[in-house]
């Protein structure tokens, strides 16, 4: 496989993820001028499917798929690497496959639900291909889970988002001074804890606006804000757009 003019080898029973944005070749001699995918797939009909003939030599299956992320999965895209590989005797490798020969049964069968079916596997594919992360990627929030201290304040985060958050109750809950809680959390995480905070805040926001019938106020209060105003003036500065902007987009 090559992304962006870096190349992996990949083995029967290997599984890979390549972040948003990013085009990817995959190929047994990566020297020959490769077929864009729509080429590969047209004439397809109904069935995700498509059978290459490349010539001589053993077949080669490779399944897989796309997941559109909402805006409210920012966290999450940011913390991906731009691919992750993950090893055929890597325990997560053996999960994932059991859930992708699964997919491509409700895809083959087509048996009512199937649609559903899929979603679901995929979303369990992606989430096992996110927890492997941080043993390819020693960065960025989720890693920092791991962190006895960091990962303590970041859950608390997590759990309360509306609480007013003090430094000094996260660097109490790490038990660590402000200047080493404030410095560690920034060396793992990337970005300050109120940075943090703040983000995590918008993320939840955006799902919130999307609600039937949210109003701007209760979310602004459900989210620790004392004002509307200075909520709407903190989503403006994390998404570039207005909290009514964002609700109205949702629905």
């Amino acid at each position: 496989m090559e992304v962006q003019g870096r190349r992996w080898l990949l083995r029967e029973g290997d599984c890979f993820l390549v972040a948003p944005g990013l085009a990817f070749v995959l190929g047994s001699d990566l020297t020959s001028h490769p077929r864009p995918a729509d080429e590969v797939f047209a004439g397809c009909g109904d069935m995700p499917f498509a059978r290459l003939d490349a010539g001589a030599g053993l077949d080669m299956v490779c399944l897989g798929g796309r997941m559109d992320l909402p805006p409210s999965a920012g966290l999450l895209i940011e913390v991906l690497p731009p691919v992750s590989v993950i090893a055929a005797d890597n325990p997560a490798a053996a999960r994932i496959g059991w859930l992708l020969d699964r997919l491509e049964a409700e895809q083959r069968e087509g048996r009512p639900g199937a649609a559903a079916m899929s979603a679901q596997i995929m979303q369990m594919v992606f989430i096992e291909l996110i927890r492997s992360v941080p043993e390819t990627d020693g960065s960025g929030w989720l890693a920092a889970l791991s962190d006895p201290r960091i990962g303590a304040a970041l859950r608390a985060m997590h759990r309360e988002p509306g609480r007013n958050w003090q430094l000094e109750d996260l660097a109490g809950i790490s038990h660590l001074s402000r200047s080493r809680f404030a410095a560690r959390f920034r060396a793992s995480v990337g970005r300050s804890p109120i940075e943090y905070l703040t983000n995590l805040r918008m993320m939840l926001a955006r799902k919130a606006l999307a609600r039937p019938g949210a109003s701007v106020s209760t979310v602004a209060a459900e989210l620790g804000y004392a004002s509307e105003s200075a909520f709407s003036f903190a989503f403006r500065r994390v998404t570039g757009t207005t909290p009514r902007q964002a609700a109205r987009e949702a629905a």
